[in-house]
């Protein structure tokens, strides 16, 4: 199954992103605290700390694509935080230039098999 997702993934162009599903069906989505009986059934999330209520596996599903997008943005071991590339143009309008054009080169990778919520 992972094999034929990282197949797809890299025939489409996007990113599979693992992630640890512990505890992800306990979590609240909205307080993020960890609670057994939260979990009333196997369809109801009813939260003990703040009294958030969803589907179980809504809930979880939101839990999992929080943790996917935390380590997606997670800086590259290596990278300094913050670094900036150096600039081969000089001015204020080859600097409006260069903003824009990162702006339209940064687009976000599509998260495969995660839907948008």
């Amino acid at each position: 199954m992972e094999l034929a997702t990282r197949s797809k993934a890299r025939y489409t162009g996007t990113q599979v992103i693992t992630v640890d599903p512990a505890c992800t069906s306990q979590r609240c989505n909205v307080c993020t605290v960890v609670d057994r009986k939260s979990r009333e059934s196997q369809a109801v999330f009813r939260c003990t700390s703040c009294g958030h209520t969803d589907h179980a596996d809504v809930n979880a599903a939101r839990n999992i694509l929080t943790a996917g997008r935390a380590e997606f943005v997670q800086p590259r071991p290596g990278v300094r935080a913050g670094a900036r590339k150096p600039r081969t143009r000089v001015g204020r309008k080859a600097n409006r230039q260069a903003t824009a054009a990162q702006a339209t080169a940064q687009t976000e990778p599509e998260l495969a098999g995660i839907p948008r919520l």
